[in-house]
C-alpha cells in the first residue's frame, strides 16, 4: 500500500475528496473531527448529493470544489496521513460486511454468477444485473444511525436505492479463500476493466451523461470475465473519495468510475462463511443535521 502521504495529491485532485473537505472545512471540523468514521462517511454522501451527476451544473460544481479545497492543503495532508484513518484504504474486512435488504431488494440467496457478454445497462450502470451489495460496518457507538456506507446513502444518498422498510440486515462473514479485487484508485478501476473487457468492441457513452454531467463513463469490465478471476469487487472508502468522476486513460481507453456512491463490495459469486440476523432497520437513518453545501 501506498504511503499516505504520497496520496494528499490524488485527494486534492479528486472531486469527491475536495468536496467533501470543503464542506468540513465550512463545518469547521477539524483532523478530529474527520477521524470519526461516521462524521466522515456522512459528510462524504452530502458531497455525493452536491455532485450528483443529474443536478445542477455537474460538470462546474465538480470544478468549483477542486478550486474550493486548495486552500484546504494543511487539513487535507493531516487527515490523509492520520493513523487513524487507515481503514480508508484498508482491504475488505471480512467479518464486518452488512447487507440490507428491503422487500425488493436482492438477497443473498439471489446471488447469480453473471453469465455471457454485459447489456447495455450493465456498462452503463458499471455492475452486473443481479448484483448483491454490502458495506463494512463502521466501529460506531451502538446506536448511532450511521452504521455503514449504506446507511449514509439511505439516509440522504443521491442512488436509485429506494427500498422498502422494514429493511432486513445482515452481517455477513466472508470467507478466508475469497478473491476479492481492491479499488483505491482510477488506476485500479482501469486494470480491472482492461483486464476483463474487449477493449477493441466501441463502448458507447450515455448521451444523457455526457451532455448533462460531461462524464464518459467508457467500457465497463465483462462481469462474466471478471468472475473468473475475482468473487468480488470491493470499492475503499479511499477509493470512493479519489477514483468517482476522475477519467483514467491509457491505450487510447478511457474510463471514469461514476455510478459507485458509497464504500461497497460488488459480489460477484457466494462466498459467505456465516450470517447473523440483526434487528430490522424500521425506517431511513436518522438525516444529516443541515449544515453548508458547495
Amino acid at each position: 500500500m501506498a504511503d499516505p502521504r504520497t496520496r494528499v495529491d490524488d485527494f486534492m485532485r479528486a472531486p469527491m475528496a475536495a468536496a467533501m473537505f470543503v464542506l468540513a472545512g465550512r463545518q469547521g471540523f477539524d483532523a478530529d473531527r474527520l477521524a470519526e468514521p461516521a462524521t466522515v462517511t456522512a459528510l462524504t454522501t452530502t458531497a455525493q448529493h452536491d455532485l450528483n451527476p443529474w443536478y445542477r451544473d455537474a460538470a462546474a460544481e465538480r470544478t468549483r470544489a477542486l478550486t474550493l479545497v486548495r486552500p484546504l492543503h494543511d487539513l487535507v495532508t493531516k487527515v490523509v496521513t492520520d493513523p487513524r484513518n487507515a481503514w480508508w484504504s484498508a482491504p475488505l474486512d471480512r467479518h464486518t460486511q452488512l447487507l440490507l435488504t428491503g422487500r425488493d431488494d436482492r438477497r443473498r440467496d439471489d446471488l447469480r454468477v453473471p453469465t455471457g457478454p454485459n447489456d447495455g445497462w450493465e456498462t452503463y450502470a458499471q455492475r452486473p444485473a443481479h448484483a448483491v451489495i454490502t458495506s463494512t460496518e463502521l466501529p460506531v457507538a451502538t446506536g448511532d444511525p450511521i452504521r455503514s456506507g449504506a446507511h449514509a446513502e439511505l439516509s440522504h444518498g443521491v442512488g436509485d436505492w429506494d427500498p422498502v422498510y422494514p429493511m432486513r440486515q445482515e452481517r455477513l462473514t466472508v470467507s478466508p479463500t475469497a478473491r476479492v479485487y481492491e479499488v483505491n484508485s482510477p488506476e485500479d478501476w482501469h486494470h480491472l476493466v482492461l483486464r476483463h473487457t474487449d477493449t477493441t468492441t466501441p463502448t458507447f457513452s450515455d448521451e444523457n451523461l455526457r451532455d448533462t454531467a460531461g462524464l464518459e463513463h467508457g467500457p465497463a469490465p465483462t462481469w462474466s470475465t471478471a468472475a473468473t478471476e475475482h468473487d468480488a469487487v470491493h470499492l475503499t472508502f479511499t477509493g470512493l473519495l479519489t477514483t468517482l468522476y476522475v477519467p483514467h486513460t491509457t491505450a487510447n481507453v478511457t474510463t471514469t468510475l461514476w455510478s459507485w456512491s458509497y464504500e461497497s463490495t460488488l459480489w460477484l459469486r457466494q462466498a459467505f462463511d456465516a450470517a447473523t440476523t440483526l434487528d430490522d432497520l424500521l425506517e431511513p437513518p436518522g438525516a444529516h443535521a443541515d449544515g453548508p453545501r458547495l
